[in-house]
């Protein structure tokens, strides 16, 4: 009885980046492609060639920098809250941590919901009903300190929906 053996190789071979079609080419800063590339490749090259440097965009990227800082924050230091309410009496230390992790759950378990909603609304009325939402649980959980429902439905429900 004969047996057949295969070998299959499972090696990936990289082009140099300054090799065209099996030719070395020196790269000299010229945008304008080589003769034999096609014109994705040209349209590309000067879509490249016309990046803007800084402007209103650094506007945007600094707000989304805030606001990502503002609800990263605030979700995730509920543990020095939960201290403070623990040791005022409010309730049990593991009540209080289930309050404090519905909030970021909230990100997770509410992931399809987010989806149509931003398909639905957009994606800047959707950015700025959560960051209302955000703003308001944190605004009425303020009210609600000596109150475990009024904890749950503003600083973990209301405030997940923000975060969602």
């Amino acid at each position: 009885m004969a047996t057949i053996t295969q070998s299959v190789s499972t090696a990936i071979e990289l082009q140099d980046r300054n090799q065209v079609g099996g030719r070395l080419t020196k790269h000299t800063g010229d945008p304008t492609p080589p003769e034999n590339s096609d014109a994705v490749l040209q349209a590309s090259l000067a879509a490249d060639a016309e990046v803007p440097d800084g402007g209103y965009g650094w506007v945007i990227i600094s707000a989304c920098a805030v606001v990502a800082w503002w609800f990263t924050g605030t979700s995730y230091c509920w543990g020095v809250l939960q201290a403070a309410l623990v040791k005022e009496g409010v309730s049990t230390s593991s009540t209080l941590a289930f309050i404090g992790s519905l909030a970021p759950a909230c990100i997770s378990f509410l992931g399809v919901i987010n989806a149509n909603v931003i398909r639905r609304l957009g994606t800047r009325i959707s950015a700025l009903l959560g960051i209302f939402l955000l703003g308001l649980g944190q605004v009425l959980s303020g009210f609600t300190t000596k109150n475990v429902g009024g904890l749950f439905a503003t600083a973990g429900v209301l405030f997940g929906l923000g975060l969602r």
